[in-house]
């Protein structure tokens, strides 16, 4: 073997050691003595073909061969089938010709078949005059740290695999503790709501006891004040003087009043809580039975949209809404004016459709336009205007049981418009 030293950049000189220009006997068995006593790395030399020239005791430890079976082979040999298929033993060698040098960590093969994880370094090797003369291969065989490393990973894996366990496990813990809330707390809201539900079927029946009450006991004695008023009439009539004739008048209205009050307060404690099946209600059908009953006088002009939709609803408080809502338009602008107009309307929502009810009235501050929703509110003289002051709480309450919304529009001196919401409407077309 050639005594050689190290040039610059990686590049291995084999230099002549004699006159002759071979290297010198001394040299030549220092360096053999050199590689046989490196036993931790194979050290070995090739030809600028690939082939074994050279093979120290440490190549033969670490690789299985003995010099005589590998002298003259081709260092593939060394590599697994799949990489030596892929060409990449002969690109080491390009790239430590071009370069001087290549290093690589990856699986080489010994004799036996068996793998090792091996660290290499390839240097060319160049002859005084420049020329490539073969390589030096220096391996080592790396398989011990490499499962020390690997053994490492897969502890820390492990560990974070525990410790992702145990963060689990307590988001578990805290999750099921949430859980266990939720479910108190939804056990809580049902008792409450059943607790709701009877103290609520509990109110129902306490309403219903009002209205057997109001209406046995609180209408005979208007009906008897009534009678008696009339009783007083007849027999004194002519006697009586203009301003007791006007006072006894008011009394009879008022009784009257009382007793529409009563009938009111009936009709609200039992709005929403009708329990007729729904049908298929033709709303132009029922407006003009509404226009009908009540009774209206010549020059009041009522306008009924065309197309009106036919909807999925309980008819009765359809029903009782538009007569509230009719009635009350009427009212109010007669009180006002000769010349009456109504108009009755319709357009689609989202979820239904919305009825509106206008008129040429008075009209309605403002200020005023929550405050009309209430029970026993009116603007006008009770003297003035009839009225209980019930009709329009009572389309309210219908309509929101129902998940609907009431509104109104107006201003003093331009009349009134009322709208309201019918969810579930125009299931069926246009009437």
């Amino acid at each position: 073997m050639p005594n050689s030293d190290f040039k610059n950049k990686g590049r291995c000189n084999v230099a002549a050691a004699s006159p002759s220009g071979t290297p010198s006997n001394q040299n030549a068995e220092q360096f053999h003595l050199f590689m046989e006593s490196v036993k931790d790395y194979a050290l070995i030399t090739l030809d600028p073909s690939g082939r074994v020239v050279s093979w120290n005791a440490g190549a033969e430890r670490i690789k299985g061969y003995s010099r005589d079976e590998i002298i003259g082979r081709s260092f593939e040999v060394l590599y697994p089938e799949e990489t030596v298929a892929t060409g990449f033993p002969r690109h080491e060698l390009e790239i430590a010709a071009r370069e001087g040098r290549f290093e690589d960590e990856n699986w080489r093969v010994r004799k036996d078949g068996s793998r090792f994880w091996a660290n290499v370094i390839i240097m060319a090797l160049h002859n005084g005059e420049g020329r490539l003369v073969g390589f030096a291969k220096i391996t080592r065989d790396l398989t011990a740290r490499r499962e020390a490393e690997e053994q490492a990973r897969r502890l820390a894996a492990e560990q974070a695999a525990r410790a992702a366990a145990e963060r689990r496990s307590e988001e578990l813990a805290r999750l099921n503790e949430r859980l266990e809330c939720a479910l108190a707390e939804t056990r809580a809201a049902r008792d409450e709501a059943r607790r709701l539900a009877a103290a609520t079927e509990q109110a129902y029946r306490d309403l219903d006891q009002f209205a057997y009450v109001a209406s046995h006991d609180l209408k005979a004695p208007m009906r008897g004040i009534a009678s008696l008023a009339e009783w007083i009439t007849e027999d004194i009539g002519d006697r009586l003087s203009p301003e007791s004739c006007r006072h006894m008048t008011l009394l009879q209205g008022r009784v009257q009043r009382m007793q529409a009050l009563i009938d009111g307060i009936l009709t609200y404690s039992r709005a929403g809580r009708t329990t007729c099946p729904s049908e298929r209600v033709d709303t132009d059908a029922l407006v003009r039975e509404v226009i009908e009953m009540q009774s209206v006088p010549p020059g009041v002009k009522i306008h009924v949209a065309a197309g009106m939709p036919i909807v999925e609803a309980q008819r009765t408080p359809l029903q009782q809404i538009f007569m509230n809502l009719i009635g009350n338009a009427l009212k109010f602008a007669r009180a006002h004016r000769p010349d009456v107009e109504v108009s009755v309307t319709h357009a689609e929502v989202d979820g239904g459709a919305e009825f509106a009810i206008s008129d040429n009235g008075p009209g309605i501050p403002p200020q005023y336009h929550e405050r009309i929703w209430g029970m026993f509110q009116t603007l006008a003289s009770r003297d003035a205007v009839e009225g209980s002051g019930i009709g329009l709480s009572i389309v309210k309450k219908i309509v929101e049981a129902r998940g609907g919304r009431v509104s109104v529009e107006s201003q003093p001196g331009h009349g009134a418009t009322f709208r309201f919401t019918w969810p579930t409407a125009n299931a069926g077309g246009r009437a």
